[in-house]
């Protein structure tokens, strides 16, 4: 019978707010391990704030004095580990692991790069709005491509009718459970709650006729 996959133990949330370190850059301890747990080995991959997947981070990023693009830091990186492997087996063992090798001068892109997208999903469901506009509608609709414009697209196409009264019945039980939270003062104002009710409200217009 064939062998399944092994599972490893991984932190879910190793944003650099959660990595405290010393003077010297070195890592002296890493908060919330209460909510650690075991993923396939396929979706242990570097932090996503490393491989570009985590918008919100970046954000932060680019407040910073020369604060670094997302490629930036895949390459920083990328350099650090290829480093490190020389002297570091754990490292040695990560940089095959991930298929940085492949990812070489002249070569195409690692498998690391092209998996972290999925993952960050996989592993953090509520991040799939942000990740899919930063990364995944990028890549199939092309760079310069205008996010209503293809909507708009999408809904007009004869097959996907049907899908515009899906939306706007989501749309209109969202609201409704809202004012019914807002009426019983249970309603939790967060950013990404705010985020996804701007998105709706900005994108209802591209589902009418």
């Amino acid at each position: 019978m064939p062998t399944s996959p092994p599972f490893v133990l991984a932190h879910p949330d190793l944003r650099f707010g959660n990595i405290f370190v010393d003077d010297d850059f070195h890592i002296i301890g890493i908060i919330y391990w209460e909510f650690t747990g075991t993923i396939p080995l396929q979706l242990f991959i570097p932090p996503p704030w490393v491989t570009g997947h985590d918008p919100d981070t970046l954000r932060i990023m680019r407040g910073l004095v020369r604060g670094p693009f997302r490629d930036e830091n895949f390459a920083e990186f990328r350099d650090v580990l290829q480093n490190k492997r020389q002297t570091c087996s754990i490292s040695e063992k990560l940089w095959h692991e991930w298929g940085y090798q492949q990812g070489q001068a002249g070569q195409e892109e690692s498998p690391i790069q092209r998996v972290p997208t999925i993952a960050q999903i996989l592993r953090h469901p509520s991040s799939l709005m942000s990740v899919y506009y930063s990364s995944l509608f990028r890549m199939l609709f092309g760079p310069l491509a205008n996010r209503d414009a293809e909507i708009r697209k999408f809904f007009d196409h004869p097959d996907n009718v049907s899908l515009v009264k899906q939306v706007e019945l989501q749309i209109e039980k969202s609201k409704r459970y809202t004012q019914y939270l807002e009426e019983r003062g249970l309603l939790i104002e967060d950013v990404h709650s705010q985020q996804i009710r701007e998105y709706l409200a900005n994108t209802k217009h591209l589902v009418h006729r």
